[in-house]
């Protein structure tokens, strides 16, 4: 079945490079003379042609227009779809079409401290928030950046490095689940401490991490209006992928947790 927003209007972009992060996660890099505007948090989808359908799957921007580049950061494993079997296949110089940046995963300036947790490439959502706070950090006290990753540490240095020189920022790795959980208690407890309103939480990742975090995070007493999510909506609806195959960019989130 095709994709549901396969008849939103569609943009061209053509691959310009191509970076290899580990042996799973590779970065896209575009060019488009269509798209030259889009907001930190942003998604859209990309369109590749599977056998004789047309599939269109979801990717967070993982860039900002400052940087004159769409990038799409993704996992592609040895054994994948064949919309990723594709993927793996795209050359440079090769032309595609997206739909139109849309998103509501947006930097919140209200004089607050966001905690961004995330787990594999959902750090690419993450990275064009970073990206937009390190730019310009109004209303943002401080932010701090939390993945979990057994396979790499996706844009570790490029986060060490605005973490040496912007001392309201943080960037923090773990390898495994529990040292996750343990490193987001003491980072959340001094967050509390330190300013006197709650953080914004950013939660960003596969469909079982973001369920896990938010119910560990309501268990903890964090209310539903400061947890964030990518729900992959679409004009107010579902994005249209189905959940058996997930979105492209690590944010499966085809269900909803208001009901959690």
């Amino acid at each position: 079945m095709s994709c549901a927003c396969a008849s939103d209007p569609k943009n061209q972009i053509k691959l310009v490079d191509i970076i290899k992060h580990t042996n799973e996660i590779y970065s896209f890099n575009f060019t488009s003379p269509e798209i030259d505007q889009w907001h930190e948090g942003d998604s859209s989808k990309l369109f590749l042609k599977v056998g004789n359908q047309e599939i269109g799957k979801k990717f967070s921007y993982a860039s900002l227009p400052s940087e004159s580049k769409i990038r799409f950061t993704t996992r592609i494993k040895t054994k994948r779809s064949e919309y990723k079997d594709y993927m793996s296949r795209l050359a440079v110089g090769d032309v595609l079409e997206i739909t139109a940046p849309s998103g509501n995963f947006k930097l919140l300036r209200h004089n607050r401290p966001l905690f961004m947790l995330s787990n594999g490439v959902g750090i690419a959502a993450i990275r064009s928030l970073v990206k937009a706070y390190s730019n310009d950090g109004y209303g943002i006290p401080e932010l701090v950046q939390l993945n979990v990753d057994a396979d790499g540490n996706i844009y570790k240095d490029e986060f060490e490095a605005m973490n040496f020189n912007l001392s309201t920022f943080v960037s923090l790795y773990t390898l495994n689940r529990k040292s996750f959980y343990q490193t987001m208690d003491s980072e959340l407890q001094r967050l509390l401490m330190k300013y006197v309103d709650t953080p914004y939480i950013y939660v960003v990742g596969s469909d079982n991490f973001v369920e896990d975090v938010i119910i560990y995070l309501k268990e903890m007493g964090i209310l539903d209006e400061d947890i964030i999510t990518d729900g992959h909506r679409h004009n107010g609806g579902s994005c249209g992928c189905s959940e058996h195959e997930g979105c492209g960019c690590g944010s499966n989130l085809i269900k909803t947790f208001a009901s959690l």
